[in-house]
């Protein structure tokens, strides 16, 4: 027996199990109704992932970004929309956060030549040394240090990261 035919005949099961419960709840007690539904939910449930329908809706939300529907919804208008007004202080200026930052892609940030030299690495160096030479340089240009610096600390950083994706 395959698992569709025994997912068919669990969804037969409980379908059966919800109708029962129904009657019982007609002829004697309407807290059988509360058990019927939970039956009948559980027989869509699990005909919704027998048929393929569950797979095929989660394919398509991943294909799509997770957006399955249009866009909008409670303060509708687009996502980008929202953030850029999210980002304007009170006087219409960018001075807010901003939403929009990601993480660099391949084409951002130094090239794995200035990642060596921004930590002072040759070019032969092994995870172990790079991320070693990471953290000395970071333990001199954190912030939150007394002589850090912020930018610095972003170089840093951009340069592990580049060395650390290859």
């Amino acid at each position: 027996m395959n698992r569709q035919t025994i997912g068919y005949a669990l969804v037969f099961v409980f379908g059966l199990m919800a109708a029962l419960q129904t009657a019982l709840a007609i002829r004697y007690n309407l807290f059988f109704l509360l058990i019927a539904g939970l039956f009948a939910l559980s027989a869509y449930l699990i005909w919704y992932h027998v048929s393929g329908l569950m797979e095929r809706r989660v394919r398509q939300g991943a294909a799509t970004g997770g957006q399955t529907g249009p866009r909008g919804g409670f303060g509708a208008g687009p996502r980008e929309q929202r953030f850029r007004e999210a980002r304007r202080g009170p006087s219409g200026n960018a001075g807010g956060t901003d939403w929009t930052r990601r993480a660099p892609t391949s084409t951002e940030g130094p090239t794995p030549r200035e990642a060596y030299q921004i930590l002072d690495l040759g070019t032969d160096a092994d995870d172990a040394e790079i991320r070693k030479a990471y953290r000395e340089k970071v333990k001199s240009v954190h912030p939150d240090t007394a002589d850090g610096d912020e930018e610095e600390f972003k170089r840093v950083t951009n340069a592990y990261e580049r060395l650390t994706e290859q």
